[in-house]
């Protein structure tokens, strides 16, 4: 027991050098939002075991018998301290950085509160094992007052079952606090600086492809990805993806919405009764051609901007989930009630006139949503296109 004691207090010098690294790094954490209450059985913890010293000073024994084990519990109760340090220092924050205001800076408290909870929960446990040595070393030589050493034993038991229920609330503690707050930042920057694109009053002439300016400032581009940085290494990808998504897809509905899109919901037996059906395809095809030009065309082209470091199969799945959630569904499901009406020959003008606006946007359909995340659309256009061509076949 003497020889294992003897190999971890070497250890407890380099353990305490350890601590004294972090303290100035800690310094610079400046969460707000943090507080004991993301830890509120540290309160709990009893008087003794944060201060220890009523419990060992009444120790009953010769001088000589303790000046054996003085070293050894010093070496002992020096890296516990440094564990109690380091936790006081993350705890002891009053004020904040602002993701806002200073972006990098933020990121670097980030950084450095990893680093110190990685300490605590790589070493607390070290520390605690360290000092129940001690107790059975001094229980084992009869060096201490049994009720004594049987008091020490008890409390660091608490602390062992703290140490353990502490840990599985890490993710509901200071780090996720941090990360909701970088998140929120996120979303900030999204959405005040995403503005809904106003429809041209006159209809589109160019059969070319329409490439839209990026609808987010370059700088705040740059800001997200170091954001999603940030996020990403902790495990929060898919917390990021979704609220990008959620951003972005209302910006396209909102600029669809200006079109007065109602028709588009219109049923087969509603669309059988409406006198003025070739004044709503021709709104379609318009409408259609705006939204892949101009709406579907940038997001695409934003979602590689911002993505782009996490590659293809990250952006594309985003863009997919944007065109599916703003309304790309809904334009297909239009095409696909004209095809289920009843059979006239008006209906063979119809379907025409839908086959040819399809043939209009066929490349840039192919370039947009020909990735295997966007087979939903790719599927219903293809159904759409089939339903067409069988339909006028039947009339003709």
């Amino acid at each position: 027991m003497e020889q294992e004691l003897l190999v971890k207090m070497t250890d407890a010098n380099q353990f305490s050098l350890i601590s004294h690294t972090y303290e100035p790094k800690i310094q610079l954490f400046t969460l707000d939002c943090i507080s004991p209450l993301h830890f509120p059985s540290i309160l709990k913890i009893p008087t003794t075991v944060l201060h220890p010293n009523p419990a060992v000073c009444p120790i009953r024994a010769q001088r000589d018998a303790l000046d054996a084990v003085g070293g050894h519990i010093n070496k002992a109760v020096v890296p516990a301290a440094a564990v109690l340090k380091v936790f006081d220092a993350i705890h002891g924050l009053e004020k904040s950085s602002d993701p806002q205001s200073d972006l990098s800076g933020y990121l670097k408290v980030l950084d450095n509160l990893q680093e110190a909870l990685q300490f605590l929960s790589d070493n607390c446990g070290m520390a605690i094992e360290w000092l129940d040595d001690i107790v059975e070393y001094l229980q084992d030589n009869n060096v201490a007052d049994k009720r004594y050493t049987i008091s020490l034993k008890k409390a660091l038991d608490y602390l062992k079952e703290l140490q353990n229920e502490e840990k599985g609330r890490l993710d509901g503690g200071l780090l996720e606090a941090a990360l909701d707050r970088l998140e929120g930042e996120f979303r900030r920057l999204l959405t005040e600086n995403s503005i809904p694109l106003p429809m041209s009053s006159s209809p589109l002439k160019d059969e070319q492809a329409c490439i839209s300016p990026s609808p987010l400032p370059v700088p705040v581009i740059k800001k997200l990805q170091e954001i999603i940085g940030g996020l990403i290494a902790n495990n929060r990808l898919e917390k990021c993806k979704s609220v990008y998504v959620d951003v972005r897809s209302s910006i396209v509905r909102a600029s669809l919405r200006a079109l007065n899109l109602d028709y588009l919901e219109i049923s087969v037996s509603e669309f059988n009764n409406v006198q003025n059906i070739e004044g709503y395809i021709a709104n379609w095809s318009k409408h259609l051609e705006f939204a892949v030009k101009h709406l579907f065309e940038a997001e695409y082209k934003l979602c590689n901007d911002v993505f782009e470091k996490l590659g293809l199969y990250v952006w594309r799945g985003c863009f997919a989930n944007i065109a599916a959630q703003a309304g790309m569904l809904a334009f297909l499901q239009f095409g696909k009630t004209v095809t289920e009406s009843k059979k006239d020959p008006i209906k063979l003008l119809k379907l025409l006139d839908i086959f040819a606006s399809l043939n209009r946007l066929r490349l840039d359909f192919n370039r947009l949503f020909g990735g295997a995340a966007c087979a939903g659309i790719q599927n219903l256009t293809r159904d759409l296109i089939k339903r067409v061509i069988e339909g006028a076949s039947e009339i003709f």
